[in-house]
């Protein structure tokens, strides 16, 4: 998995452990909140996924999936030192993640004071995160968080971000979405302003 897309395995696990239905974890209704309890569900339970954990070479990170569901899908990821996802947002999908080793970094955008979203003129990072999904042109500000082992990041359907290992070692930790991901759109910032560099589809681009 590089920077620059999302080839996922489709190798699926059940868990068993957990809220769960037919020997899945499962998600009520899509929330935040859910897909939080989720990872954290799923990372208390290491006897389920850390025996299939690996590392990548170079810019490729290694990943599985470990459940999937038309509410939901878990995903393990590795990352050594210097990897990250690129800038991208998940589709309709909200989600979570939780670092189980090492630590990551996220980086995401938010319009920057003076932007619009629709007919909202922006003013305080409030007023970005309540306008919606942010458009392809609009000024953005980056802000940039550093997340430990233990600590939960979650995230709604207008999210736009980068994680990566700034670190010095690797760094493992397990991600959900709610609804399973079946679109994504990959971005850069360019001159202040979010450019679209390419739209993925599951089934095509992973």
């Amino acid at each position: 998995m590089s920077a620059t897309s999302l080839n996922f395995s489709d190798t699926s696990v059940p868990f068993t452990a957990g809220r769960h239905a037919g020997g899945r974890f499962t998600v009520d209704v899509p929330s935040v909140a859910s897909a939080a309890a989720l990872v954290r569900r799923v990372a208390a339970e290491p006897r389920l996924w850390q025996d299939r954990l690996r590392f990548g070479h170079g810019d490729e990170r290694w990943y599985a999936r470990l459940d999937v569901d038309p509410d939901h899908e878990v995903w393990l990821i590795a990352w050594l030192p210097g990897q990250d996802t690129g800038l991208h947002d998940h589709g309709e999908a909200l989600g979570a993640f939780t670092v189980v080793r090492g630590a990551l970094t996220e980086t995401t955008v938010t319009p920057a004071d003076g932007a619009t979203i629709g007919r909202t003129t922006v003013s305080g990072t409030a007023g970005a995160l309540a306008g919606g999904r942010i458009s392809p042109g609009t000024v953005v500000r980056p802000t940039r968080r550093h997340f430990a082992a233990g600590q939960v990041r979650g995230f709604g359907y207008e999210h736009v971000h980068d994680v990566a290992n700034t670190g010095d070692v690797p760094a493992v930790s397990i991600h959900a979405y709610a609804p399973e991901l079946t679109a994504m759109t990959r971005y850069a910032v360019v001159d202040r302003r979010l450019t679209v560099l390419s739209s993925e589809r599951a089934g095509v681009d992973w």
